[in-house]
């Protein structure tokens, strides 16, 4: 009976000791989604994101069209800046208020997601960064009532869950639908 008991406990020892080992073993990265290049030249891979991610982008678009500027500020990072499709660069959450408010008073832009890809890129230090790729319809009205639309195409790149920067590009004077 001792005989029996000792190797049943040897046989669960060693399959917590198995099981256990596969614990250290490297956690494997996300698919492979694209490809994408480092500041220097380097072509690296691009990997799927945290799909979690998207509620942000998300929220700060919402904001954008419920004109809560503290809202879109509290999402920003503290380093916060954003190229746009023009050249412009606008540093800090202050300055990205003046410029929305700005053009909200002119054109009455609102902001329509139509896709978010989440993904993550390392960057030239080894660290992986989060980003999002999206896309959105903008309609803005003039004092007139005239509608014209475009098409941004905005990279976000995300730190610890805030929004830290932005580059836009643009398609203008799309045929309102």
């Amino acid at each position: 009976m001792r005989h029996i008991i000792f190797v049943a406990v040897s046989a669960f020892l060693v399959t917590a000791s198995i099981s256990q080992a596969g614990h250290h073993e490297e956690i494997e990265k996300p698919p492979v989604i694209g490809m994408g290049l480092s500041a220097a030249g380097e072509s690296k891979p691009l990997y799927a994101g945290a799909l979690s991610n998207m509620k942000i982008w998300e929220e700060y678009i919402q904001a954008h069209n419920d004109r809560d500027f503290e809202k879109i500020a509290s999402m920003n990072a503290e380093d916060f800046s954003v190229v746009m499709a023009n050249g412009q660069t606008v540093v800090g959450s202050k300055a990205q208020r003046e410029t929305l408010e700005g053009w909200i008073r002119e054109s009455n832009t609102t902001w329509e997601i139509q896709w978010i890809i989440p993904n993550n890129a390392e960057n030239d230090d080894g660290e992986m960064e989060e980003w999002l790729a999206t896309g959105q319809m903008l309609t803005m009205t003039d004092s007139e009532g005239n509608t014209s639309m475009e098409y941004h195409l905005v990279d976000v790149k995300l730190d610890e869950g805030k929004i830290a920067l932005g580059y836009v590009a643009s398609m203008e004077n799309l045929t309102a639908q």
